[in-house]
């Protein structure tokens, strides 16, 4: 291990703290597009553009990639290496004890969404670039600091920025685990719905329904707003124990009756680690009778199909292979319009499986309901023999001490966005899990240990690959 870059990396934590702060105090969920230059929103813009003079405050040359991206480099020459980081962040979403963009530090650790994915790991990438600039050493090759603006929603970002810059020989995205992820699952998003247009005489109106903010976290709340609505229902209401563990509640409002539920957000990629509020609301929906013939048709498949279920047995995909693991489905989001009803789910399907025939089987098991697949990223594979996974094992061992056990996830990265690259970070093992849901935090102690290990990777790439 270089014990001058390592020093480095400890003298400069304090600094790296506040710019992480800095920049979780920017909300940088994706919008409309605020503009040219600013494809996904004012908010995304911000963030990129903090980031960008942040780098040009270090001393790096940066480009702004019409908002769509930009990096951050450092060497002149040589083999292209890249750190794949994103500025974008899911939906703060409720139950959060701290301001969800405070960028608060305290009690060792630092708070708010994007803490620990992905804009801590990101600029804990920068500063570890940093780190090898300082101490002076001639460089041979090459480093750019990748900055994402649309990850968590769609990837249009990255596709575009690949469009129009070098692709990277190799890199790694701090996104994920330690000590490395060489497989990653397919992923795919299923937007199903329906129009709503035969009525019957009898039943309730439902005037409002949804839940969710985002395919790839698990929902935490949904609600439903049923119009002249019968003692019954109540009745209903009061007995009715969702199998999950979610929380219901109501209240009346004239004629309205506004029902709630409760439940636990996780990601997408571990939906079994939630509690969806939405299955339990759909749980209660199907005893009751709608007014909308289409509507009531829809909650009774998609109960009957999804409901509580995680792995997609009662739509008939499960299935596990001896790389990945086993597929994982999340009820992500339902909205309903004046005229439709739209769920979309958020899967994550093993190495081997066929996306076409998964699609297939998701068109066959829900008809008569429209089933459009989006999103659709193909799974991840290197192989453990590669040069990126031998250097990956061997700095992360010289740095902690420990063996380098290879990982495979349910989550996507952007280290699928290039010909070779993994995940390597920043979750180190044993530590929980915060992505994606309230209080998202991040150790102090573990934003300095992940910059050294990057440090050391980025001081072998530029002065010794």
């Amino acid at each position: 291990m270089n014990k001058k870059v390592d020093d480095l990396v400890v003298a400069n934590s304090q600094q790296m703290f506040q710019e992480i702060s800095n920049l979780i105090k920017i909300r940088s969920v994706k919008t409309e597009s605020a503009g040219v230059g600013k494809p996904f929103g004012e908010g995304i813009a911000k963030a990129l553009e903090y980031t960008l003079d942040l780098g040009k405050r270090l001393g790096f040359q940066t480009k702004n990639v019409d908002g769509y991206g930009g990096h951050i480099e450092y060497g002149k020459n040589g083999k292209l290496f890249a750190v794949l980081g994103h500025l974008d962040v899911v939906p703060e979403g409720d139950g959060w004890s701290v301001d969800p963009y405070g960028g608060l530090i305290k009690d060792g650790y630092l708070w708010g969404r994007g803490a620990s994915d992905d804009k801590g790991p990101t600029v804990a990438s920068i500063f570890a670039l940093k780190a090898v600039k300082d101490a002076g050493y001639d460089t041979k090759n090459r480093v750019r600091i990748i900055l994402g603006t649309d990850e968590e929603s769609g990837w249009d970002g990255i596709r575009y920025y690949f469009q129009k810059e070098e692709t990277p020989l190799y890199a790694v995205t701090p996104d994920a685990n330690f000590p490395m992820i060489y497989a990653e699952k397919g992923i795919i998003n299923y937007k199903i719905s329906c129009s709503l247009k035969k009525r019957n005489d009898s039943g309730v109106d439902i005037v409002h329904l949804k839940a969710g903010e985002a395919s790839n976290v698990v929902p935490q709340r949904a609600v439903v707003v049923i119009k002249s609505f019968t003692d019954q229902i109540l009745k209903q209401l009061e007995e009715f124990k969702p199998k999950n563990g979610a929380k219901v509640s109501w209240q009346k409002n004239n004629d309205e009756l506004k029902i709630e539920v409760r439940g636990k957000s996780a990601h997408g990629s571990k939906p079994e680690h939630g509690i969806n509020a939405a299955a339990a609301l759909f749980d209660f929906l199907r005893t009751i009778e709608i007014s909308s013939e289409d509507l009531a048709t829809f909650v009774r498949i998609i109960f009957a199909k999804i409901g509580y279920e995680t792995d997609g047995t009662s739509l008939r995909i499960a299935g596990t292979d001896c790389v990945a693991g086993p597929l994982t489905l999340n009820l992500g989001t339902v909205e309903l319009d004046r005229d439709k009803i739209t769920a979309v789910v958020n899967i994550r399907y093993p190495i081997y499986y066929s996306e076409a025939m998964l699609s297939r089987q998701m068109t066959e098991a829900l008809k008569p309901l429209h089933v459009e697949p989006t999103n659709h990223h193909a799974p991840l594979f290197v192989s453990p023999d590669s040069e990126l996974i031998k250097m990956l094992s061997e700095v992360y061992t010289d740095v902690t001490g420990e063996k380098a056990q290879l990982l495979t996830t349910g989550g996507g990265t952007y280290a699928r966005a290039v010909p070779c690259g993994v995940a390597f970070g920043p979750l180190l093992p044993g530590r929980p899990e915060t992505e994606h849901q309230p209080d998202e935090k991040i150790a102090l102690d573990d934003l300095v240990l992940m910059t050294r290990i990057y440090a050391q990777l980025l001081y072998r790439v530029l002065v010794e690959w």
